[in-house]
């Protein structure tokens, strides 16, 4: 049974090992700096504005999603990344209602989500929960390697 938790320290270098395998095996992203993945606790988990989740599948670390806030109404998607043999199966939709209920709660009014033209089954995930594709997207919001921004009005769409 899948659950999901705020991060913990003692899954850090599977965050690590998933995310990286996911982003560099995968698709292909290799040589980009990351620094977030290795300081969960001080990047996401610093102040009641910001989270990191974990989808554990019997204590195996099988997603993640992260939230970031940048002002009072603005927060970013970071990090939502799933094993392979538990996609589509509806983790992704948990894991990103966990992170919009948080944001919602912390008072978010618009949230953002990066993503690159070489992840098309990403794209479309946002896109189905009401994301839109954007192109005024404020500075410093996305990842130096996104090529797709989107973005969420949550009070429209939920």
């Amino acid at each position: 049974m899948i659950k999901i938790i705020p991060f913990i320290e003692k899954y850090k270098d599977d965050v690590v090992q998933l995310v990286l395998d996911i982003y560099e095996n995968e698709l292909g992203f290799v040589g980009y700096e990351r620094p977030d993945i290795y300081n969960i606790c001080e990047t996401y988990q610093e102040d009641a504005y910001n989270n990191f989740w974990l989808a554990l599948n019997n204590g195996e670390l099988v997603g993640t999603i992260g939230l970031l806030g940048k002002t009072k109404e603005l927060a970013y998607l970071k990090r939502m990344v799933i094993k392979k043999e538990f996609r589509k199966k509806g983790l992704g939709k948990k894991l990103l209602q966990t992170a919009l209920t948080f944001a919602k709660k912390q008072g978010f009014k618009i949230i953002y989500a990066g993503t690159v033209l070489e992840n098309p089954n990403a794209i479309q995930f946002y896109k189905h929960y009401g994301f839109i594709q954007c192109n005024d997207t404020p500075n410093d919001i996305t990842a130096a390697d996104d090529s797709i921004c989107l973005k969420l009005d949550l009070y429209s769409n939920i």
